[in-house]
């Protein structure tokens, strides 16, 4: 299950909170909306939905984290490197 279209149907619910919660709300009209193919919906309608939530998550975590000033990061990185010493 690899189409172009489900690929970015995928990282659009990893990345997309809006969309996520619409498509935990109402999956199969978020799915038909998308206009996957059948195969696709129905892999879609058996996502595993808690490992989704905590994949999202864990990405919107990750581009926080980027967010973080440069400065602040080199510092932290800085602090972290003497602990470990």
């Amino acid at each position: 299950m690899s189409s172009p279209q489900f690929e970015a149907f995928l990282a659009r619910l990893y990345c997309d909170r809006d969309f996520l919660e619409e498509f935990m709300r109402e999956p199969d009209r978020v799915i038909k909306e998308v206009g996957l193919s059948e195969r696709e919906q129905q892999a879609a309608v058996a996502i595993d939905r808690a490992g989704l939530l905590m994949a999202a998550r864990s990405f919107d975590s990750k581009r926080r984290a980027r967010m973080v000033h440069p400065s602040v990061r080199e510092r932290l990185s800085g602090f972290l490197n003497r602990l470990r010493r």
